[in-house]
């Protein structure tokens, strides 16, 4: 693979320890890829008033400025620093043009009480224009090149969107040296093992030279609750979680398995965009009244 195909990463930085931990960790990456690292600062005012565009005074801007790059220099590698204006999902939008293929880099706060309104909007927004997204916790301790990879999905076909192209990039410079789909499912289905696995294998999202993946199913009435059982068990150091548009239904119950991980996961989560895509896999045979739960792996 040419050396220019590596993805940018766009950390969302400020001076709070989550965005620190994971502006380091990004860092560790970026050197690992050889990978352009951006400092991208946005206020918290554009997540509060998200219909009014961000602007900076000329001293603020300045200020702003001198302060990130001392935050940079911390890193002792190369680093871009941007500042954000206008209106948030055109800041994600255009810094992902600017930068592509781009993935953003977002940290958790370990006080589960912390404020993270800016960090919500940037889930949605980054949500709303299908770009990748890697979430940071800060209490996490594990490698930063990660060994184990879990993979999270279920029984539905689906294809990479166009913006999950920094994500491809990034797994495949990783390499790591074991990957495991994971399902979770109140009851033993097979059916469903087997077809998660088929599909993450012929849909591009992992390079041919990593070794082939596994699966393990876990029973969970709470998608969740399995995913976190998966994490434990498999001993995996980051998630990956397919990010699919919802069904007016989710919308309306407000379910997502996705938004939840990336608050509860001890674990680095890889937010890889897609969409449903037809299956060429064998059809499973019809069940009655079986409880379904593909559909709660939506962001």
């Amino acid at each position: 693979m040419p050396k220019t195909a590596v993805p940018s990463l766009l950390v969302l930085a400020n001076f709070f320890p989550e965005s620190r931990r994971a502006l380091h960790f990004a860092a560790e990456l970026a050197d690992h890829l050889a990978a352009p690292l951006v400092l991208l600062h946005i206020d918290e005012l554009a997540a509060q008033y998200p219909e009014i565009p961000l602007r900076h005074t000329a001293a603020e801007a300045r200020e702003l400025r001198q302060d990130l790059r001392q935050l940079a220099e911390e890193l002792h590698r190369p680093a871009t620093v941007e500042l954000g204006t206008g209106l948030l999902k055109h800041i994600l939008t255009e810094a992902a043009r600017r930068h592509a293929p781009a993935l953003f880099v977002l940290g958790r706060p370990a006080d589960e009480e912390a404020d993270v309104e800016l960090s919500k909007a940037v889930v949605d927004e980054l949500r709303a224009a299908h770009l990748p997204l890697l979430l940071v916790p800060e209490v996490y301790a594990g490698p930063d090149l990660p060994q184990h990879l879990a993979v999270a999905t279920d029984d539905e076909p689906f294809a990479l969107h166009a913006g999950a192209r920094a994500a491809q990039l990034l797994l495949r410079r990783l390499l790591p040296t074991q990957v495991t789909v994971v399902t979770a499912s109140p009851l033993q289905d097979d059916a469903v093992c087997t077809a998660a696995l088929h599909h993450v294998r012929t849909s591009g999202l992992l390079p041919e030279s990593v070794p082939t993946p596994t699966v393990e199913g876990f029973y969970a009435t709470q998608t969740e609750q399995g995913l976190l059982h998966a994490i434990a068990t498999t001993q995996a150091d980051w998630l990956v979680l397919l990010a699919r548009p919802r069904r007016f239904l989710d919308q309306l119950l407000h379910r997502s398995v996705t938004k939840r991980m990336l608050h509860w996961s001890p674990v680095p989560v890889l937010v890889v965009p897609s969409r449903q895509a037809r299956s060429r896999a064998p059809k499973r045979p019809a069940k009655l009244n079986m409880p379904r739960l593909e559909d709660e792996f939506l962001i």
